[in-house]
């Protein structure tokens, strides 16, 4: 019978990250983490400080680190679902799952060493599921329901929350609309919308009819605008404070075009934003509802 159980890191060298589930199962130990923005090709890197990180955690006492005993770890197998939208298809991989590897992010070596044959000593494969979808993609999904044929190997979950993701921000963006490249599909206006969709399609049901994760859901998929809030002038205060203020702003004006209330909005934006001031955010609620 297979031993599970959760094995997430929070490690205080690294401040408040942490990944986004990592898990044993008998002598395997899982590190997994999602990406809804673009291909990071740093991804490698991260995964080997969370499983270098994960597995000294597993260690009870520094003493054994430096005993006459082996130490034996679970095995790591690290992975990433990436899902987002592209505006080109050029842009899209050729196939579903691939691998990349640290050793690609290696500096060459000189001539001298190249001669010499010199390989690096440390490396970590990392395994993606690549779910990104272009906008018309996406757009035929939601309409009727069209499966890209690159996908067609993988009914499983991963697709579905690819479906999700990518559908919650592509009708996210279209109703914030700035540049056209968003158009509304015909059957759905809202987010809620598509989620009711997803359920009646078999997806999620038993998630997707719970109000809380739901939520949670729509707070998750709303990166675009955390992006914002980090400030478009990365170090700037004053970029910091302009990003704040717009992606809270934008938040708000999206529950009020979908006729949620001022509270509704508050409850969902408060979650999304935990640090910032409660007052300063119901001050920017109230601009939008005015």
């Amino acid at each position: 019978m297979k031993q599970v159980s959760t094995a997430n890191i929070r490690p205080i060298l690294f401040g408040n990250k942490e990944n986004d589930l990592a898990f044993t199962c008998d002598d395997i130990v899982y590190v997994m983490t999602e990406c809804q923005a673009k291909v990071s090709p740093n991804i490698t890197y991260r995964l080997s400080e969370y499983i270098i990180t994960g597995l000294r955690a597993m260690v009870d006492s520094e003493e054994l680190l430096y005993g006459s005993s082996r130490v034996y770890f679970p095995i790591p197998k690290l992975y990433v679902l990436q899902v987002g939208l592209e505006t080109r298809e050029s842009r899209l991989p050729d196939c579903v799952m691939y691998d990349m590897r640290l050793s690609e992010s290696y500096k060459p070596p000189k001539d001298a060493y190249k001669k010499q044959g010199i390989a690096a000593d440390l490396e970590a494969t990392v395994h993606i599921y690549d779910f990104r979808m272009t906008l018309a993609e996406i757009c035929q999904y939601i309409e009727d329901e069209s499966i890209p044929a690159r996908f067609s190997d993988y009914a499983n979950d991963m697709r579905n929350y690819a479906f999700v993701a990518n559908g919650i921000t592509y009708i996210q963006r279209a109703v914030n609309d700035r540049t056209r490249e968003y158009v509304m599909p015909a059957n759905v206006s809202k987010v809620t919308d598509y989620l009711e969709l997803l359920k009646k399609r078999d997806i999620f049901v038993d998630l997707l009819s719970n109000k809380e994760v739901c939520d949670m859901t729509l707070a998750q998929f709303s990166r675009d605008d955390m992006l914002i809030y980090q400030g478009r002038e990365e170090g700037r205060e004053e970029g910091r404070e302009e990003g704040r203020h717009e992606s809270i702003s934008r938040f708000a004006e999206t529950y009020f075009r979908l006729n949620q209330s001022a509270e509704e909005a508050y409850r969902v934006i408060a979650m999304t934003f935990p640090d910032v001031d409660s007052e300063y955010v119901k001050s920017v609620i109230r601009e939008v509802y005015q």
